[in-house]
């Protein structure tokens, strides 16, 4: 039986990405265990490395191999010995993975910066190099190292199956995001749907601006005037809403961006400028014309509404698992 390890990186897309992976897996016959950060952990899944321990505590962005837990790590990687790890661009499984000579995939929305053949005047660099920290520096070139030392890079994003989409570099492949086609439904017409990991305030209260909003958040149980609050983690009533609104809100996770791109809804991104993949995902869809980024003092969504959306589907993009079950 396959042993699969699945890093998961310290973002908060990359949380969504693993519980989706993961139900994909369901009732299949391999062995799973996840590493995950605090930020990349899914509530719904016991985790079985809690990465944030690897970190120097008092300088978090500090990256060392150097110290006591990682070596614990390492050990116990050794000790479990998986067939394949895929890590969602996570530093440290990665270098186990390398020093150990195991099958490593990368699987990540972020690799979509490495991963295209030529620069698009997006104002990305000039706009967030800090960031992108792309001047050399010690974080760029260990993500150039972690993708030379991979067998498999894999972008995962819509963005490969939008008209007009990006060509990328030979040692790339597009990978196509989990998601579903929600059913048409009268109960679930809504003008707004909002799809968040944190209730974001600023956002919320952007949200209760308009009329006849569903937002689908983490903390469904929190009420608000002139907003409907629902779990999303009930994913059927999520996508089914998600297909039958005018307009989707999101903060540019790219695993609720390509929900919409394939629901065919166009994207109002408020864009949560903390997080890179965020950033990223936002400016490459806005340039697709899949969705525009808009600011918090944005009030008129009309012009929006209903703008459709042109999907270029190609059969030899896959999603995960399938990679997984053609081993």
């Amino acid at each position: 039986m396959l042993k699969i390890l699945y890093a998961a990186g310290n973002n908060s897309g990359a949380r969504v990405q693993l519980s989706r992976f993961l139900r994909a897996m369901e009732g299949k016959p391999f062995v799973i265990k996840v590493a995950a950060f605090k930020n990349s952990s899914p509530r719904e899944i016991s985790i079985d490395w809690t990465l944030d321990c690897l970190y120097n505590i008092f300088r978090p962005d500090h990256i060392s191999l150097d110290n006591e837990n990682f070596e614990t790590y390492y050990q116990q990687v050794k000790y479990f010995n998986p067939d394949l790890i895929i890590s969602d661009l996570e530093y440290f499984t990665s270098h186990i993975a390398s020093e150990l000579n195991i099958t490593l995939w990368q699987c990540s929305s972020s690799l979509v910066n490495f991963a295209i053949q030529q620069k698009y005047n997006l104002g990305l660099f000039k706009n967030f190099s800090y960031l992108l920290q792309k001047n050399n520096s010690p974080r760029t070139q260990r993500i150039i190292n972690i993708i030379d030392n991979s067998n498999c890079n894999f972008v995962y994003s819509h963005l490969g199956e939008a008209r007009n989409t990006f060509p990328l570099k030979e040692n790339f492949e597009w990978i196509r995001p989990y998601h579903r086609i929600g059913k048409e439904s009268v109960p679930c017409q809504h003008n707004v749907v909002g799809g968040l990991l944190q209730n974001n305030k600023k956002i919320l209260s952007f949200l209760q601006q308009q009329r006849d909003v569903v937002a689908f958040t983490e903390f469904s149980q929190e009420r608000y005037f002139n907003l409907w609050i629902k779990d999303i983690t009930n994913l059927e009533e999520y996508f089914c809403n998600l297909k039958n609104c005018n307009l989707f809100v999101c903060e540019g996770q790219p695993s609720f961006l390509a929900d919409a791109f394939y629901n065919k809804k166009y994207s109002m991104i408020l864009t949560n400028f903390q997080d890179l993949e965020c950033v990223s995902n936002s400016f490459y869809s806005e340039y697709l014309e899949l969705g525009t980024i808009i600011s918090q003092t944005e009030d008129d969504l009309e012009k929006y509404l209903n703008k459709e959306i042109q999907i270029d589907h190609k059969e030899e993009i896959e999603f995960l698992h399938q990679k997984v079950e053609a081993l």
